[in-house]
């Protein structure tokens, strides 16, 4: 398990064309259990869906056996905008690298809600480059 405070970035890793794609910039702290960051909801429609909003929520071990540890962040938006909210409940791998997250967004759209789940895992952060 990774101790202390750490910058992660997820994105959905399989997508639809046209479907929803979430990506995450996250501040992980395992010390005090708290993750908060900026999470991306887009779209390719007409008229695109592009939402990034500031999320921050608990970080939860979940342990069902010994050998087999893994990681929920509840993170929700904390936006002053009226009519719109982001809730996302991403289960990672003890090692931070995938996991699979539930997404949730109301919008002030005629879409209203918007929910779907997506298979996620690291990506560069911004300014980093890719590893080869």
């Amino acid at each position: 398990m990774t101790v202390g405070t750490f910058l992660v970035s997820y994105v959905s890793s399989e997508t639809m064309p046209g479907g929803c794609v979430l990506s995450m910039q996250l501040v992980v702290d395992t010390v005090h259990k708290t993750a908060s960051g900026i999470a991306t909801v887009t779209q390719a429609t007409n008229p695109p869906l592009d939402v990034r909003m500031p999320v921050s929520g608990p970080v939860i071990t979940m342990t069902v056996m010994p050998n087999n540890t893994h990681f929920r962040m509840d993170l929700q938006s904390q936006s002053g905008m009226v009519g719109r909210n982001l809730s996302v409940m991403a289960v990672v791998g003890e090692d931070w690298q995938t996991g699979v997250a539930n997404v949730h967004l109301f919008t002030d759209t005629a879409q209203g809600t918007i929910s779907f789940t997506t298979p996620i895992k690291t990506a560069p952060a911004i300014g980093q480059v890719a590893a080869e």
